[in-house]
């Protein structure tokens, strides 16, 4: 059995199962709810209410559908994307090490790097599924049940919009494979994967702004003359030092590599600075090379 017949096999096993029928069900809502957001009232129409009614419409077409989109979904794209590459990844190795999958292949004339390739190929090709069929279906059922009709720029964006997505829920993916690889048990590469996220996400965020506090003491202010009032400003000076070790430390992060490409789609026309997708394609790459060095290296018995 060579690479390409097991990653045909553990394709289909992985899309007939019910975790990945549920993951792809549950990531589908989601994104839906939030595209039901973009038929909303936008905030330029209120910015304009002595304008005509062809006014108002050229305002809010000036407003592109798949900036919308994004817009729309983003958050969710940032909070769901890691917990669907972590819950397809966290088992992929230590699974077929616990069910005695992996002695029975090596027990035939297999190479212990067929097994990890054919695994890794299945792996990230399933993981592209998860992540482009909730976001086709959603954007479809978009499309027929709120009457939105995106143009080609529009869907020339959500593709390149895609293609990010794809490439961030590759580094959380290969992140999870890692963990999957050296631990040898799903639990606790579930629960490995899992504290990465929610320390990226959530935890680092926080513990920065205490780090920088720190580092810099508390934020300074300086008085400035409005009319016949005195307010206060904080100091310019401290908050370009306060953003620049943010984003220093927040760039440990694979979310904030993403965030940052995501903020470029959403302000100008493409990608600028590819460093962030370089990151996190590099990233990528290196944990898969780290897995497929330590599984073929590793006894199993």
């Amino acid at each position: 059995m060579r690479a390409l017949e097991i990653a045909r096999v553990e394709f289909g096993n992985i899309v007939r199962s019910n975790k990945f029928l549920a993951i792809v069900a549950i990531f589908t809502l989601m994104l839906l709810s939030g595209l039901c957001r973009v038929t909303e009232p936008s905030a330029a129409t209120f910015e304009v209410p002595s304008a005509t009614t062809h006014e108002v419409e050229r305002v809010e077409s000036d407003v592109k559908l798949g900036l919308k989109v994004m817009n729309a979904i983003g958050y969710s794209v940032l909070m769901l994307v890691p917990v669907v590459a972590v819950m397809l990844g966290f088992d992929v190795i230590s699974g077929k090490v616990e069910k005695g999958i992996v002695r029975t292949l090596l027990a035939q004339p297999v190479f212990r790097d067929h097994i990890i390739a054919g695994t890794f190929v299945a792996g990230l090709t399933s993981l592209l599924v998860g992540v482009a069929m909730p976001l086709a279906l959603s954007l479809s059922l978009a499309v027929l049940l709120l009457g939105i009709t995106p143009s080609l720029a529009d869907v020339a964006l959500l593709i390149t919009y895609l293609g990010v997505v794809a490439v961030f829920a590759l580094a959380y993916y290969a992140l999870s494979v890692f963990f999957s690889t050296v631990t040898g048990n799903s639990v606790k590469s579930l629960v490995a994967g899992i504290l990465v996220w929610l320390f990226s996400s959530f935890m680092l965020p926080s513990l920065s702004t205490a780090i920088i506090r720190l580092l810099l003491g508390p934020p300074k202010f300086e008085q400035v003359q409005m009319g016949q009032m005195i307010v206060l400003r904080t100091d310019p000076d401290y908050m370009r030092k306060f953003t620049d070790l943010q984003n220093k430390i927040l760039s440990l992060t694979l979310d904030y590599h993403f965030r940052v490409i995501q903020d470029q789609l959403l302000l100008g026309p493409g990608i600028k600075d590819y460093t962030g997708l370089l990151v996190l394609i590099a990233f990528s790459l290196a944990t898969l090379i780290a897995s497929f060095t330590v599984f073929v290296k590793r006894e199993v018995r």
